[in-house]
C-alpha cells in the first residue's frame, strides 16, 4: 500500500501538500473565517491600512478576509499546494509566499501576526517552537500583537473520538486518533477508488503553561485569552480553543 513520507519532521510537508488535505478540511468555510477575523481584529483595534502577517495561512481564507477589512496582508505557508491555491486571490495589498515560520526575515514590521487553526506544535521541538515565537516577536513593530489559535488540549483529550470514517467528494477517509506521550496523533487513510494512501497528523499537546513559558523566554506577555471563535472567556475544562493574544514586553524593540 502506498504510504506518504510521514517520518517525524516531514509529515506536515507531505500531508499539507496533498490535495486530499484540502478535500478533508474544505468544509471549514469562508463564513467561519470571516466571523472570527472580524471579531478578533475589532478586539485588537488594529487600524485600517495596518500590516498583518497570516502565519501558516493555508489556502488563504483568513488572509482574504483580513484584506477585505482594509489591511495590508502577507500570507506564509510551507505548503506549495496551499500557496498555489491562495495566490488565486492575490491582489494589491494581498500576497502569499512559501516560507518557514521558524525564520521570518522582517524586523519591526507588522502590526499583528496571526497563527490560526492549530498551525503550531508540529515540530516536536521546544527549540523550534521557541525560535518561531521569537521570530514573530522580532517581526512585530513596537506595540504589535501576536494571535495564536491553538486547540484546548484538556478538552480534546477528554473527548477524543478514537476512530471514524468520513466521506468527502467521493473519497473515503478512515481516521484514527490517540494520545501518545505528549503528542496527539491522527492516522488518516485515504481511499480513492482502487488507491489507498496513508498520512499522519501530529501536534504537541501544549498547554497554556507551555505557551506562557515560551512567551516569557521570548520577552512577550499574554494580554488576552479566549476559548472560542466567538471570543468567549477561556476555560481549561470546557473551552474548544486556546486563543492567546501576546505582545512584546518593554525593551524588546529592535
Amino acid at each position: 500500500m502506498p504510504t506518504a513520507d510521514t517520518e517525524s519532521g516531514n509529515w506536515f510537508r507531505e500531508w499539507f501538500n496533498s490535495p486530499y488535505y484540502h478535500v478533508l478540511y474544505r468544509h471549514r468555510d469562508q463564513d467561519e473565517a470571516r466571523g472570527f477575523v472580524q471579531r478578533i481584529m475589532a478586539h485588537l483595534d488594529v487600524p485600517a491600512g495596518g500590516r498583518v502577517l497570516d502565519l501558516a495561512c493555508g489556502a488563504g481564507r483568513h488572509s482574504v478576509e483580513l484584506h477585505r477589512l482594509g489591511y495590508e496582508v502577507v500570507g506564509l505557508d510551507l505548503s506549495e499546494e496551499s500557496i498555489e491555491e491562495a495566490r488565486r486571490s492575490e491582489t494589491e495589498g494581498l500576497e502569499f509566499f512559501v516560507h518557514d515560520m521558524r525564520s521570518l526575515y522582517w524586523a519591526d514590521h507588522f502590526d499583528a501576526v496571526l497563527n490560526l487553526f492549530t498551525s503550531f506544535g508540529y515540530f516536536h521541538s521546544r527549540e523550534d517552537d521557541q525560535r518561531t515565537i521569537s521570530s514573530v516577536r522580532d517581526a512585530l513593530r513596537p506595540g504589535g500583537v501576536f494571535v495564536l489559535d491553538f486547540l484546548n488540549v484538556r478538552k480534546v483529550v477528554s473527548q477524543m473520538v478514537g476512530d471514524e470514517e468520513l466521506e468527502r467528494e467521493g473519497l473515503r477517509f478512515v481516521i484514527s486518533r490517540r494520545l501518545r506521550g505528549s503528542v496527539i496523533e491522527k492516522d488518516i487513510r485515504v481511499v480513492d477508488g482502487e488507491t489507498e494512501l496513508d498520512f499522519k497528523e501530529e501536534v504537541d499537546a501544549l498547554t497554556l503553561a507551555d505557551f506562557e513559558s515560551y512567551y516569557e523566554e521570548a520577552g512577550m506577555e499574554i494580554i488576552g485569552l479566549f476559548g472560542s471563535y466567538d471570543l468567549a472567556p477561556y476555560d481549561e475544562a470546557d473551552s474548544d480553543r486556546l486563543i492567546m493574544v501576546a505582545q512584546k514586553t518593554k525593551g524588546w524593540e529592535i
